[in-house]
């Protein structure tokens, strides 16, 4: 049986971390072999490399929990025209219990770590069930991306 809690908490992490650019965090969630095709790489690193890309190129993205069925799942929006965010897509995860307190293969005995992420574009046919990003915080989204560019007051 699949842990789902654990697995919702991993990803509220990840979402928290993501949208505060706090890719430092964020590199702690995964494992050192993540594959992940659509940031192009089976490393932590270049993973990174490629969240670090998809930042840079979509300034004001910011990620929110959903569920795909039972599965838990991040959608990516980007903001759109008067403050209204537009879907992008949606991550899945895989994890991978890094196994640092014990030996037993069911059991959740370290720190669960996304082993590998897949990227969908598809058009939702209704079991995609997401958090909307709430356009009153894009403001506050929009000042720490002031702040990590340097741009004054």
């Amino acid at each position: 049986m699949t842990d789902y809690s654990s697995q919702e908490a991993n990803l509220d992490e990840f979402v928290d971390f993501f949208n505060a650019r706090d890719l430092e965090a964020v590199r702690e969630l995964l494992d050192a072999e993540v594959s992940a095709p659509f940031f192009g790489g089976n490393e932590a690193e270049t993973v990174m490399q490629g969240i670090g890309e998809l930042i840079l190129a979509y300034p004001g993205i910011v990620v929110t929990r959903g569920e795909l069925g039972d599965e838990p799942v991040v959608v990516a929006w980007i903001p759109g025209q008067q403050r209204v965010y537009r879907r992008m897509g949606y991550f899945r995860f895989t994890f991978i219990d890094d196994g640092e307190n014990g030996d037993d293969p069911g059991a959740v005995d370290g720190e669960l770590k996304i082993e590998h992420i897949d990227y969908s574009d598809e058009i939702d046919d209704g079991s995609l069930l997401v958090e909307e990003p709430d356009p009153a915080d894009m403001a506050e989204w929009e000042s720490w991306q002031e702040w990590d560019e340097g741009a004054d007051d």
